[in-house]
């Protein structure tokens, strides 16, 4: 049976027929004289194509004391003194394409914070980072008195004949954000911009077109009866996607000068009016 030294000694790099299958690879060089269990057993992980991981391992040989201090290097040396072989190679993922093995390198280097790394990796700043961090690099909320416009937030969230936003066909988008909503005339007439809202964040963006008097262009439609039997009026605008404020608002949170998620809509409400009108 060939033991891990005798293998390590037969194994100097790949063959070609390798090299070509495996691509972009995440490697790691382990430390033999830890028990296999021990997580301390990584001591390097690197990326790389070829034959990379070889030459790491053998990268000791030229290495003089008297250079720059190099903590990999000095252990591969102590595995090498000790073994008689440099330190065995794992791949950990193979076949990937390049960004995918920079960002395993940086999340493995993050975790193992192994002793030969002196680099963090190329993505290391998206990795191994607390909740809070990790709020506060990507929560974004935008607060109604920065808008500027009075603007309808609609609920995406659909129902038991209509689909929720991520199956919502984009040839269907106008109608499910600009009809029907139960607004009065009055404040239908104030609607500047309306947005579709999923999961308390904005979504999609359209533009109301706007009167000559500056009024919203609504139609009043009866889309049936009410339990009472009288109509059930609701508003259908007219209006279109609007990518500029889409550029500013979408995926973000809208809050209010309390702190409220006005994009978080109350159990049974479909739609509310907020901001400031920018004629005001």
């Amino acid at each position: 049976m060939q033991t891990e030294k005798e293998g390590l000694l037969s194994m100097k790099e790949f063959s070609p027929e390798t090299i070509e299958r495996i691509g972009s690879y995440v490697y790691a060089l382990l430390d033999p004289r830890k028990p296999k269990a021990d997580p301390r057993r990584i001591f390097y992980v690197g990326k790389g194509i070829g034959q990379r991981c070889f030459v790491h391992a053998a990268a000791e040989v030229k290495w003089k004391r008297s250079e720059e201090p190099n903590p990999k290097l000095q252990l591969i040396r102590e595995i090498r003194q000790a073994t008689g072989a440099p330190p065995p190679i794992q791949l950990i993922a193979h076949r990937l394409n390049d960004d995918e093995s920079h960002r395993l390198e940086a999340a493995l280097i993050s975790v193992l914070r192994s002793d030969g790394n002196l680099a963090s990796g190329k993505y290391a700043a998206c990795y191994s980072l607390s909740a809070d961090e990790i709020e506060g690099l990507y929560s974004n909320p935008l607060n109604e008195s920065a808008i500027g416009h009075r603007v309808l937030l609609v609920s995406l969230n659909g129902g038991a004949d209509l689909p929720p936003f991520p199956e919502i066909q984009e040839s269907d988008m106008p109608r499910r954000v600009l009809k029907f909503w139960p607004l009065s005339e009055q404040s239908a007439d104030q609607v500047e911009y309306i947005v579709g809202v999923y999961r308390q964040l904005t979504r999609r963006v359209f533009k109301v077109h706007q009167a000559a008097d500056g009024h919203a262009v609504h139609d009043r439609i009866n889309t049936g009866e009410k339990k009472n039997g009288y109509p059930n009026w609701k508003r259908a605008f007219h209006g279109e996607r609007c990518s500029e404020m889409e550029l500013l608002w979408v995926n973000r949170r809208i809050v209010s000068s309390r702190g409220e998620v006005l994009t978080k809509f109350p159990r049974q409400v479909g739609c509310r009016l907020i901001g400031t009108h920018s004629k005001s």
